[in-house]
């Protein structure tokens, strides 16, 4: 476990600097984040609750910056005109006027991160360990186990007039696409 260990502590010494509360270091002190910045939190909790719950051994460390970081969260939850609109700045109470899709993710990653019980992190069913879903590699193919070994596609021999009829459409289509250039350049 000491690899493990060694990369939980590293992002949580980084990407936790203060009160165990999360920041997006790359953007958030700049406050100079892009689209894809704000939407980054949200990953990284939902990846630290699978950890927890992947390896329970690592959730007593995990568990208090989970919790830090949602209630973080929450208090920024109560912005804009409907007084529930989620910020970015987790470190501050006061909603820092932040909107968009990224900002709403990211609370609500780390919200919903705490769903998960403490006292029950087991890691989910396998084949091995109580999972009773079966496998169906030909699942959508329209065959059934006692197809096995036959084509997945149903498939006929091409005939001349199946040729005939394709050359047809790719002129076509090739005729409306430098049709529509020539209009687009004369125009």
């Amino acid at each position: 476990m000491a690899p493990l260990d060694g990369m939980l502590n590293t992002t949580l010494a980084t990407f936790f600097p203060t009160n165990k509360i999360m920041v997006e270091i790359t953007c958030e002190p700049t406050g100079k984040c892009n689209t894809d910045n704000l939407s980054f939190k949200s990953y990284g909790m939902r990846w630290l609750a699978t950890i927890a719950q992947l390896v329970p051994s690592t959730s007593s460390t995990i568990w208090p910056y989970i919790q830090a970081s949602a209630k973080g969260a929450a208090g920024q939850c109560d912005g804009g005109d409907d007084g529930k609109t989620c910020g970015f700045k987790w470190t501050t109470s006061t909603w820092d006027g932040l909107y968009g899709v990224g900002e709403q993710m990211s609370a609500l990653a780390a919200i919903q991160a705490n769903m998960i019980p403490v006292a029950n992190l087991a890691a989910p069913y396998t084949a091995d360990n109580g999972g009773t879903s079966k496998g169906d590699p030909n699942a959508g193919t329209g065959s059934s186990d006692s197809d096995v070994g036959q084509p997945a596609v149903n498939t006929r021999k091409i005939t001349t007039s199946d040729k005939a009829g394709a050359g047809i459409l790719t002129l076509l289509c090739l005729l409306l696409t430098l049709g529509g250039a020539w209009f687009l350049i004369s125009a």
